[in-house]
């Protein structure tokens, strides 16, 4: 067997060249298995969670209550939260209701807050639906 392969005016050992040949895949594969990646899931979850809310309000004309609404925060940082307070009919909201709407801050634990909703004397009797936004600021 020859010992030496000529490639162009440079001759090469056949033996480098079988080396080279077999270490290439090699150094690839431990290349590939040091750097290899791994995967896992990565999740940013909602810090903020309504845990009481009164299933229904009920009010006279004239009157002025408050809604108490419990927030857990499980962060470990404050956070402002703005309610946002419509009725199903927004005209009778506007020409009989005021709602608080203000920014509250959520410090880390358990929350209670207090938004307030006013009727005026004249309004008619009226049966909605209430929605409370809660928009994190």
């Amino acid at each position: 067997m020859r010992r030496y392969v000529t490639i162009g005016r440079y001759e090469y050992s056949v033996i480098l060249l079988l080396l080279i040949a077999i270490a290439s895949p090699l150094a690839f594969a431990a290349t590939y298995y040091v750097w290899t990646s791994k995967t896992a899931s990565f999740t940013v979850e909602e810090p903020l969670s309504v845990i009481e809310f009164p299933t229904s309000i009920h009010f006279h004309p004239g009157e002025n209550s408050t809604i108490n609404i419990a927030i857990v925060n499980s962060a470990n940082t404050n956070y402002e939260v703005r309610l946002i307070i419509t009725l199903s009919d927004t005209e009778y909201q506007q020409s009989h209701v005021q709602v608080s709407n203000r920014t509250y801050t959520m410090t880390p634990g358990n929350n209670t807050i207090a938004a307030w909703i006013a009727v005026s004397k004249d309004a008619p009797p009226s049966n909605q639906q209430i929605t409370v936004d809660f928009l994190r600021l």
